[in-house]
């Protein structure tokens, strides 16, 4: 049996977003994650996740995904404990490299490899209700202490598509959240990453639970809901590490590379012309790197996904192009028409 989430940015009214919410819990969904961003929106991550606890009873909730350099380790600790405390056990903790609001705010993303895993050990460390001393390179504490009761096992995953993120997972996290990999070939990439940095660490590819995190849109127009994500697959492509493109790319052009970093010397200009490039990014590209299509076409993907031993997958919807709103329109129909092949 595999198990499906949702993710959603918390744009729309907030009475909205825990309906939504609740919807998913009652349409069979396991998990509910809300994007940590900012400046675009999006209502504070917390406290949406507070009203979600308060209106549901079952799927677990987190942000997907939180970063160390918006949100600093220690007070994300005292967050997700607190917001496991109010939902009877139901948090988990979702890292990522983050990126939302840095311009605005005056933030570097720098170290990012070693902010993850400084920041997943202080976590723990505080998770586990001893105080807590800890020097790291970028982050420091001193005598601190929740001091409230806490779930010394309350799951921290990374998800990145980064190798080098993905080695840690392997190495510290609980779960890897293997995010935009879809196909075979990328998932095979990803999971012998972890694998190795499991290895690293003497734990087992076992040890760490798998996750598949995918941009996702359904419709009886299948083309439409390739269109739906091409914004948001291809501003994932662009910031992909370029270390992995030889492998995630094969059978497409050979100048996708190429392209691809130049659209990233672009800046946001470069953005731009990626949405509107069919050269490159064709159709299979992006279908490659989503689970968008008709029903059938969804079903095909996520047993191609499951066929690696993956039995969780979170999906990230869009139910129109460059479109935050309106998740009901890919969670309904995806119950109704995906899910029941999967019990």
């Amino acid at each position: 049996m595999v198990r499906f989430g949702i993710g959603m940015a918390p744009v729309e009214p907030l009475k909205k977003v825990v309906a939504t919410a609740k919807l998913a819990e009652d349409l069979g969904f396991e998990y509910v994650g809300h994007a940590d961003q900012r400046f675009n929106g999006e209502k504070d991550v917390f406290v949406t996740l507070a009203a979600d606890a308060l209106n549901t009873e079952r799927v677990q909730l987190g942000p997907c995904v939180s970063d160390p350099f918006s949100r600093i380790p220690a007070m994300l600790a005292v967050a997700m404990a607190s917001l496991d405390e109010l939902s009877g056990g139901r948090a988990v903790l979702t890292l990522g490299a983050g990126g939302s609001g840095f311009t605005q705010l005056h933030l570097e993303r720098k170290h990012v490899n070693e902010a993850l895993r400084e920041a997943m050990l202080m976590i723990r460390a505080l998770f586990s209700g001893e105080a807590v001393t800890y020097e790291g390179k970028l982050f420091k504490l001193t005598s601190a202490q929740l001091k409230f009761a806490t779930r010394r096992d309350l799951p921290i995953y990374l998800a990145t598509r980064s190798p080098m993120n993905l080695e840690l997972a392997g190495e510290v996290a609980d779960g890897a959240l293997i995010a935009t990999y879809v196909s075979k070939e990328q998932l095979e990439f990803a999971i012998e990453r972890i694998r190795a940095g499991a290895e690293r660490a003497g734990r087992k590819l076992e040890d760490i639970k798998l996750i598949s995190w995918v941009y996702t849109s359904i419709s009886d127009d299948g083309q439409q809901a390739v269109e739906n994500v091409r914004p948001f697959v291809t501003q994932a492509l662009v910031n992909t590490s370029p270390e992995a493109y030889r492998t995630i790319f094969e059978g497409f052009d050979k100048e996708l590379p190429s392209f691809l970093s130049k659209i990233r010397e672009m800046g946001r200009e470069g953005l731009e012309v990626a949405y509107k490039d069919r050269t490159y990014l064709t159709d299979a590209v992006i279908q490659r790197f989503s689970v968008a299509g008709t029903a059938d076409d969804c079903i095909r993907k996520i047993r191609e996904i499951t066929s690696l031993g993956i039995d969780e997958i979170w999906l990230r919807c869009f139910s129109a192009p460059r479109s935050e709103i309106e998740h009901e329109k890919v969670i309904v129909p995806f119950a109704k028409k995906v899910m029941p092949a999967f019990r």
